[in-house]
């Protein structure tokens, strides 16, 4: 990296970009080491504002950067400049796991210093990075004990369309920023500005204050939608900084997806020896208690189900988890449930005006005993994940719990139902996740969860976060669309947890007390999404029976790594469809998924090597397959393929399609 720091008068004449409207003389640019996304930083009566063009696009006119500092409720304005630093970096760094296994880290930077003529103590330097596909823009207080808060401006140059995310429902859009009502929204909201490029507002590095939310403003002079990101007011001073606002760019919504800004912006790693960190497969009790096998054995919530599973985990070379879920150490909102013990029983629990009830005590074949299934699965290679929430943090001593789970032996925890709320709930999940670390036990956040923000480079332990709509959660399940919108606005924000895999689709809502509504997929479907989730721990639904008795489709599930060498996205389109190709060593995979319409999408094989045959396994819908009527035909084809072959993947209403693609050994 270099940098260096001139008074501003030198640093207006060395400057010499592209011009923007509505700018001073006296503004301060900084452009895209291509050239192509530039931002001008400027004053307009004390006010700081910015304005971002890419590809000679106006994305955002002059847009206020209202900072608020200690209890005040009006934005700091008597803002005068004082000093200009320049930076620019070029790196590339390995991440433990994730999309691709190398990054570079490409910028230009900016420091804009700014002295507030009536309190010395808001004084405050605004830092902006401007990457070839991407900016990203943040405030750093001199006095970091005076706690800050902000609302960056979004006057946006077009009424572009947009997609946001909706917390545990489907997500808002397609809709024009000018159908936006009175709602305050959580980011991303990814927008479409023409046929050829897309973007997305997030935030990336959420250490201390709480995710900010998206929402109208009102602007008098302009006919364009206003928007804001606001953030309350909150202490910074742990990490000294606010966290960045951040606008990622492409060509098609695809790009956006394998966009590495956020992993960039945030600190290296803290985590010396990661090795104990494995991205993989969990089979899951939760959604499986109330299955029956063809020998006639009920899953349920006890030790026999969880002797199955991992033994059909045990078989598979990338199942490598099971999650224990709810209640393995007493009813989960009962503040008594003591996390360090195995339960006795599960008592009844009252659900939407029914009673569910686990099978009696006398009916199983031997009692819980959470530290000895886990060591059944250590003994087998198979981790054990255990369900945690608020209540067991609270009445229990959270570090002696994860140091007995570390001796136990547990691999990880799933966090559940956090209960607090504002800055408290960045600096506790923050604060969760390094004690994990410490206890080398990976996590997993539900309901409700703060969303991702590149901290995966930093911790990466942190494998997934259910910042999305789940599979069958929240009593209710996403339709084939919303799965669709997923994957270009949640997903963005880094690695979820949306609970794919259901492969015994019919009457499921029938026969298992935790699925709540029918789920409308199919087992094509289910396969392709499990990949196309960019997540470190695909929590998978079904039982071990379900999956052998479509072992040929299985087989491509159980041969997913969950971290990948290079990723690349086929084809894009928001709410429709999707095809992402994810390398492994020598081999491909390929995955994609449709809305409602069905669809039939071209797979270019260019990116294969060029002197190397390949065998393609192809599993796809059938002519009869349908989300609603024939979820679970499907079939399963072989052919050769090289870079010069072109396959068209048909996939049914509401369907899948999947290639799994090995170099022939010569």
């Amino acid at each position: 990296m270099s940098r260096f720091v001139v008074p501003l008068a030198i640093f207006f004449a060395l400057i010499s970009l592209c011009s923007m409207p509505n700018a001073s003389a006296n503004a301060v640019r900084v452009s895209s080491p291509d050239q192509q996304t530039k931002v001008v930083l400027d004053l307009v009566d004390g006010m700081p504002v910015w304005q971002v063009q890419t590809r000679g696009t106006t994305i955002l006119d002059n847009s206020p950067l209202r900072i608020f500092r200690g209890k005040s409720k009006q934005p700091c304005h008597a803002f005068a400049s004082s000093t200009v630093s320049e930076s620019q970096h070029d790196s590339t760094w390995r991440p433990t796991w994730g999309q691709t296994s190398s990054v570079r880290n490409h910028y230009r930077e900016v420091a804009w210093e700014l002295t507030d003529s009536e309190n010395p103590k808001n004084d405050v330097t605004i830092q902006v990075r401007v990457f070839d596909d991407s900016v990203a823009i943040r405030y750093v207080p001199v006095d970091s004990s005076i706690k800050i808060g902000d609302e960056t401006g979004l006057n946006f140059g077009g009424d572009f369309t947009f997609w946001c995310s909706n917390g545990e429902r489907a997500n808002l859009g397609p809709l024009k920023l000018s159908q936006w009502g009175a709602e305050r929204l959580q980011a991303p909201m990814t927008f479409q500005v023409s046929d050829d490029l897309f973007g997305s507002v997030l935030e990336a590095a959420i250490y201390d204050q709480y995710p900010f939310s998206i929402s109208k403003s009102k602007v008098s002079d302009r006919k364009l939608p206003s928007f804001r990101t606001r953030t309350g007011v909150a202490s910074v001073a742990k990490s000294g900084v606010a966290s960045w606002r951040v606008l990622l760019f492409g060509r098609n919504a695809g790009d956006l997806i394998t966009n590495q800004t956020l992993v960039n912006l945030n600190p290296e790693c803290e985590i010396e020896d990661t090795s104990w960190i494995k991205p993989g497969l969990a089979m899951w009790d939760w959604r499986a208690w109330g299955a029956t096998a063809p020998d006639g054995f009920q899953y349920g919530l006890d030790m026999e189900s969880w002797r199955r599973m991992i033994d059909f985990a045990a078989s598979k070379e990338n199942v490598r988890y099971l999650l224990l879920d709810a209640n393995w150490y007493g009813p989960e909102f009962d503040p008594k449930s003591n996390p360090t013990t195995s339960r006795d029983h599960l008592v009844s629990q009252t659900e939407a005006g029914a009673v569910v009830r686990s099978p009696a005590p006398e009916d199983w074949s031997d009692p819980i005993d959470v530290p000895a299934i886990i060591q059944y699965g250590k003994e087998r290679g198979v981790g054990v994940i255990l369900y945690f929430n608020d209540h067991a943090r609270k009445n229990f001593d959270f570090e002696t719990t994860l140091a007995l789970y570390e001796q136990w032996g547990a691999a990880g925890i799933k966090y559940g139902f956090m209960a607090t709320s504002g800055d408290a709930k960045t600096l506790q999940t923050r604060h969760i996740v390094e004690m994990c670390a410490k206890h080398k036990l990976i996590c997993d956040f539900h309901d409700g969860p703060i969303p991702g923000s590149g901290d995966v480079r930093t911790y990466p332990n942190y494998l997934a976060r259910e910042f999305c709509h789940a599979q069958a959660d929240a009593k209710r399940s996403f339709t084939p669309e919303t799965f669709c919108t997923t994957v270009f606005v949640n997903m963005l924000t880094g690695p979820l947890d949306m609970n794919n895999g259901l492969y015994a689709i019919k009457n499921a809502e029938v026969d298992r007390p935790r699925i709540f509504n029918k789920v409308f997929t199919t087992v094509v479907a289910e396969t392709a999404r499990v990949m196309i989730v960019d997540s470190g721990l695909a929590i998978i639904p079904d039982i071990p029976e379900a999956y052998e008795e479509r072992a040929d489709l299985f087989a491509f599930l159980e041969a997913l790594p969950m971290t990948w060498d290079e990723t690349r996205v086929l084809n894009a389109k928001v709410g429709d469809h999707i095809t992402i190709a994810r390398r492994s060593g020598k081999q491909w995979f390929v995955a994609s998924a449709c809305d409602e319409n069905g669809a039939e999408l071209p797979i270019d094989l260019s990116f294969l090597d060029a002197e190397t045959q390949y065998e393609a396994t192809l599993f796809a819908d059938t002519a009869e397959t349908h989300y609603k009527s024939n979820p679970q035909s499907y079939q399963v084809t072989t052919q050769t393929v090289t870079r010069d072959d072109r396959i068209t993947a048909k996939l049914a209403a509401g369907g899948g399609h999947c290639m799994l693609i090995k170099p022939i050994a010569k």
